[in-house]
């Protein structure tokens, strides 16, 4: 079975990935593809995150986070292309922009990796033990 914390990890590694080789305006066969793949990652992003909600939190709250989710969702939806409209206006280019996409993607991929994965209940145990 797959879970959540894999699928999240993927679904970053391709944002970071799709951002970094579209930065450098690539042939647009090439730009299509890795805008479709980042579409599709972030697509499964989000069903990974409403996932580790359902299984990572006390079933009394799982309305309360998934409303908080869905708020950090829209806040996501509305400030990166603010950023990129922005940085097209500053710079004539969109590469610093899909640079800072990539570089928050990575972050999210870190952090994911660190909190979410395979040491994050030993490190927990630790904690409370």
């Amino acid at each position: 079975m797959v879970t959540g914390v894999p699928v999240l990890k993927w679904a970053l590694g391709v944002v970071a990935a799709g951002a970094v080789v579209t930065a450098f305006q690539p042939h647009i066969v090439l730009a299509t593809v890795a805008f479709l793949a980042m579409a599709a990652a972030l697509g499964l992003g989000n069903g990974a995150v409403f996932a580790l909600v359902g299984t990572g939190v006390p079933a009394a709250s799982v309305g309360s986070v998934t409303g908080l989710v869905g708020a950090a969702g829209g806040l996501g939806g509305f400030l990166p292309p603010i950023v990129m409209g922005l940085v097209y206006q500053a710079t004539g280019d969109y590469a610093i922009g899909l640079m800072l996409l990539s570089d928050v993607a990575l972050a999210g991929l870190v952090f994911t990796a660190w909190r979410l994965g395979a040491g994050a209940e030993a490190r927990a145990a630790r904690r409370t033990g």
